[in-house]
């Protein structure tokens, strides 16, 4: 009895698709060259795989992720949006292109892409946090307690953005502070919001 149901649920399970096996595998690559021989090696791996198998959103992607975490925004941002352009609801693009246009002071593409992030994964914190975070720059209470209550009922930790400057600015923000510190007493504690005070000083 026991063969027959191992036996049975095997064969509901549906082998994977072969072009995804195919592109997770070159992701990997890419990953592993970008640690290991640097992001230009693992842009030539990437052109020549899709020279072979065609363009692909996922590929583009985490060429355009080596780069950013390389240190370089210019080249991820060209990898990104054309990963963007391939499929634009590709989460995990939109979510590297928010913050690579955060950082280069463009608000409203960040919130764009940051929109779509929390559209397309309601239940993941990171889209959430980074529309409360742009909420709480923009000095919207509102917007800042209905997205950081969202990223915290998804496990968004307040501790990760204790060293931030600019969660440490929203403390003592006349508009801000105050949302701020209620929520982080009733979902993380007073330790948390003295972390948030300090803001990495002693």
């Amino acid at each position: 009895m026991i063969l027959l149901v191992v036996a049975l649920a095997a064969a509901e399970m549906v082998p994977p698709d072969y072009g995804t096996t195919l592109v997770e595998g070159a992701g990997k690559e890419i990953s592993r060259l970008g640690v290991e021989a640097g992001p230009n090696e693992a842009e030539a791996f990437a052109k020549r795989w899709m020279r072979t198998f065609g363009a692909s959103a996922r590929v583009t992607y985490e060429l355009g992720l080596v780069w950013r975490l390389a240190g370089d925004d210019d080249h991820a941002s060209r990898y990104l949006e054309e990963a963007v352009k391939l499929d634009p609801d590709l989460a995990a693009a939109r979510y590297d292109r928010g913050e690579v246009r955060l950082a280069a002071g463009d608000l409203t593409g960040a919130a764009e892409d940051f929109a779509a992030v929390a559209r397309l994964e309601p239940e993941a914190w990171a889209g959430w946090f980074r529309l409360a975070d742009l909420a709480g720059r923009r000095g919207d209470a509102r917007a800042f307690e209905a997205n950081l209550l969202k990223a915290l009922r998804f496990g968004f930790s307040l501790s990760a953005v204790a060293r931030d400057p600019t969660w440490h600015g929203f403390v003592s923000d006349p508009t801000i502070g105050p949302v701020l510190e209620r929520l982080t007493r009733v979902y993380q504690g007073e330790e948390v919001l003295e972390e948030l005070r300090k803001g990495g000083g002693e």
